[in-house]
């Protein structure tokens, strides 16, 4: 997959759960296209941006307990991106607190190591 369709596709993910624009359905099928870091790396920035003990992330919250109980392959996916160096390099260099308002630049930084 191309640089800028992983992007595009990453961004898509993050975005469409976020915003609940994106079906589990349609999150799940992403999820398995892109690169297991990418998925990783996106549900814990919507975690962390979303904690399940304020009330107000209730709709991104259930849209990712819906999507990690109904697509178990998803959280499989997450795991092994977890392990990845590319995931413990970012998390060693920056802070998910960083990116609330630039999203597309998380990404891109993921991405762009991912291809290096």
């Amino acid at each position: 997959m191309s640089f800028d369709i992983q992007k595009r596709d990453s961004l898509r993910l993050l975005t469409g759960l976020e915003s609940g624009k994106l079906s589990s359905a349609d999150a799940f099928n992403l999820s398995e296209e892109l690169d297991p870091v990418v998925v990783h790396l996106v549900l814990r920035y919507l975690r962390e941006k979303y904690p399940a003990s304020e009330p107000s992330s209730s709709g991104v919250t259930s849209r990712l307990l819906e999507l990690m109980s109904t697509y178990s392959q998803v959280a499989k996916r997450s795991k092994i991106g977890e392990k990845d160096s590319v995931s413990e390099w970012f998390e060693e260099t920056y802070s998910m607190g960083e990116f609330y308002d630039k999203a597309d630049e998380m990404i891109g930084l993921i991405v762009d190591k991912l291809e290096s």
